[in-house]
């Protein structure tokens, strides 16, 4: 089945670009957060933010990182959070945005996505 392109793919690569060139960022997350991107109700992507090593990668944690957080979201709701057009609260209460473990982890992702907001 072929995988649809998901916005998500474009907006995580311009998050990792800029996690490269300042890794604080990322380690200021001090998390290991899962991203389940959907589409229709399903997971089509999943990306990792790995605020421990300080990366960001295609798929779900590596081997010896457990997520302690997972966030499943719309792939088009994910894109106006990343932009800045959406926030993960009103997300959340709306029930387009589900979050699994930790919850005030999530938060520290605030730093992250301030910084990408100018997408």
């Amino acid at each position: 089945m072929p995988q649809e392109d998901l916005k998500a793919q474009v907006a995580f690569a311009e998050i990792n670009k800029r996690a490269q060139a300042q890794p604080t960022l990322v380690k200021k997350v001090g998390a290991v957060i899962v991203f389940d991107i959907t589409k229709g109700g399903n997971v089509q992507q999943s990306w990792t933010v790995d605020g421990k090593q300080g990366t960001i990668y295609e798929g779900k944690p590596k081997e010896g990182a457990t997520a302690q957080v997972t966030i499943t979201v719309d792939d088009d709701d994910f894109i106006q959070l990343a932009t800045g057009q959406a926030n993960a609260p009103a997300l959340f209460a709306k029930g387009k945005l589900k979050v699994k473990g930790n919850v005030m982890l999530a938060q520290k992702l605030s730093t992250l996505f301030k910084e990408q907001s100018k997408l």
